[in-house]
């Protein structure tokens, strides 16, 4: 594989994984997990008053909580080694492969992604970027991304926008992948208050990735801040 390669896409072998792909991939214009809750119903049609329909009730509301809570994680199970030496700060002169989750953007659309094949790179401005691509494919043989989501999709950030970065790991079910979790504040757009910071889960193959793309982010840490542990 180039530099210039995407890598394949990772197969979501979680709980949480498997819930976000019926969220995102639609059949007939809706997603999976609408068409499961509706059709879970139908053998209650006729209990409307009964203990059944009420039961089936709390259980798709537990579910709605449990999405949203997955939601706020992007999908993804990470765990945090506190432990974990930091390297020498070292600029990287070159892309860094990796799977990427969290709110990503093109023009004024936002979305959560999990698990999106992308890039690290940083500008010489010292501006970091992920660069993520979004593929046409099917879900499960019955389903398919939604259309106007396919493309590239972005996020940026600068070193004064950073609150934490943090080593770790992410289980993506099959494997266990050494991983970054950074948090920071976007951007605010002209005339609207500054936006909630965020968390983007870095994924890469192996350590080196990792420790390069973390060398590369404690170049221009803000000397008053000390990167989370």
């Amino acid at each position: 594989m180039s530099r210039s390669d995407f890598l394949p896409e990772l197969v979501l072998a979680t709980r949480q994984g498997q819930l976000y792909l019926a969220s995102r991939a639609l059949w007939l214009g809706w997603p999976l997990l609408r068409w499961l809750t509706l059709l879970s119903a139908l053998p209650f049609v006729g209990w409307l008053n009964g203990w059944a329909f009420l039961l089936w009730l709390a259980a798709a509301i537990a579910g709605k909580v449990w999405a949203t809570l997955c939601q706020r994680n992007h999908f993804t199970h990470f765990a945090p080694h506190a432990d974990s030496p930091l390297p020498a700060p070292q600029p990287l002169t070159h892309k860094t492969a990796l799977y990427a989750s969290g709110l990503l953007q093109v023009g004024q659309k936002v979305q959560h992604f999990a698990f999106l094949p992308g890039f690290y790179r940083t500008f010489a401005t010292r501006e970091h970027a992920l660069l993520c691509q979004v593929r046409p494919r099917p879900i499960w043989r019955i389903a398919r991304w939604p259309e106007d989501e396919v493309g590239l999709w972005y996020a940026f950030w600068t070193a004064s926008q950073l609150t934490a970065v943090t080593p770790g790991q992410i289980d993506n079910g099959q494997q266990r992948l050494p991983a970054l979790a950074i948090t920071y504040c976007p951007a605010a757009p002209p005339d609207s208050r500054q936006p909630a910071a965020t968390t983007l889960y870095l994924a890469f193959l192996n350590e080196e990735a990792r420790s390069n793309v973390l060398a590369d982010l404690l170049v221009d840490w803000p000397p008053t801040m000390e990167p989370t542990r």
